[in-house]
Order: C-alpha cells, then sequence, then structure tokens
C-alpha cells in the first residue's frame, strides 16, 4: 500500500522514469546493493510508529553508512527559497562548495555562508570564510557570509529562524560513534530540533 501511494504521488507530480522497490529487513542492510547507482538518499526524519521528538534509528543508520549525500525531510514541505550552508573548512564543507558549483540551478536561491567559532578574529577563520566567499562568487553565486561566535547547534538554529531558512547544507558526524554517544553531536541535535529539511554530506 505504501509502493502504491507513491506511485501515485509521484506519477501526480510529472514523474514519469522511476523504481518501486520492496524488500524485507533493515534499511542499512541494503544501502550498498543500490548506493553505488544513486546521487543522493532521500529519507523522511521519522517513520509513522516514532513515538517521540527527533530522528528516527533507520535514519541515523543511513546517515552514519551512506557514502553519498543524505537528504533529511521533515513530514511537511515548504518551498526552497533561502539555503544556509554551515562551513567550517572541513573535507565535508568543500564538499558541498563543490556540490553547489555542480548544480549551478541553486543560483537562483540566496545562499547563506555561515562560521560558528569560538574567537571570530583569529586569521584563520577570516581565510577560510574569505576562501568559501571567493570559491562560490567564482561560481556565479552572492553568497551572504557571517561569522558567529558560540555553540554551534544553537547558533545555526537562531540563524535558520531569524533568516527564514528552508534548507540547510552541512557536514555529517564530524566524531566518532564513541564520541557521539558520549556528548552528543551538532549534526544529531540539529536534526532533532530543526523543522527544515537538512541535506548532510561526508
Amino acid at each position: 500500500m505504501i509502493l502504491q501511494n507513491a506511485d501515485k504521488t509521484l506519477k501526480n507530480e510529472g514523474v514519469e522514469e522511476f523504481n518501486l522497490i520492496h524488500k524485507t529487513g533493515f534499511l542499512g542492510d541494503f544501502l550498498d546493493e543500490f548506493e553505488d547507482n544513486s546521487d543522493l538518499i532521500v529519507s523522511g526524519k521519522q517513520g509513522e510508529s516514532a513515538s517521540a521528538p527527533g530522528i528516527g534509528a533507520n535514519v541515523d543508520q543511513v546517515i552514519r553508512s551512506s557514502r553519498k549525500p543524505c537528504l533529511i525531510t521533515p513530514l511537511k514541505f515548504q518551498p526552497i527559497a533561502r539555503i544556509l550552508v554551515a562551513y567550517d573548512g572541513s573535507s565535508s564543507s568543500k564538499t558541498i562548495l563543490q556540490f553547489l558549483g555542480d548544480f549551478p540551478s541553486f543560483q537562483r536561491l540566496e545562499i547563506h555562508l555561515l562560521m560558528v567559532v569560538k574567537n571570530s578574529s583569529e586569521p584563520i577563520v577570516i581565510a577560510r570564510i574569505r576562501e568559501a566567499q571567493e570559491w562560490l562568487q567564482n561560481a556565479a553565486y552572492k553568497p551572504v557570509c557571517h561569522v558567529l561566535t558560540g555553540e554551534p547547534e544553537k547558533a545555526i538554529a537562531n540563524y535558520i529562524t531569524q533568516q527564514n531558512i528552508s534548507l540547510l547544507l552541512m557536514g555529517a558526524y564530524g566524531h566518532s560513534r564513541i564520541r557521539h554517544l558520549a556528548i552528543g553531536s551538532t549534526t544529531t541535535q540539529i536534526l532533532q530540533s530543526s523543522s527544515i529539511p537538512i541535506l548532510l554530506f561526508r
């Protein structure tokens, strides 16, 4: 019934080519089978059986296991108008810039570039944000750039609300699983609290 409903929804939206696949087991067990032929994984934030706010166990497993970008979507869809790139100079952050350069259709949207640091006056911080800004400008974007101090998850969440951001792009899980279990992670906290879609990159 779920696949039949998906079939109807996709056709109503004008999508003509798609495959409906039914497997038995856990979602994460089949990632390797499909990932090599995919560019992007799209998943809802929670399953219908979820009893508390946050992200579902399947979603967490997929994000941690996947080598491809993962788009995690909330229940309610809103048109995408403003994109926020949470940038820290890491390899996953640079992958986000490359992604935006490869897909010029994003140029019609308002792009915000945000760094959250402990000390905004450090030379390396200034160098990193300028490097990212220049990269996007060379790719024909006109980014709105900001550097904020504080806790990343709080600063990013506040920025999303204040600037009415409709899509967040950020790196996925920068720390080990052990560190995550001990103190949590920025990725997890933002996923749990966010009401907008989040596109995660390795």
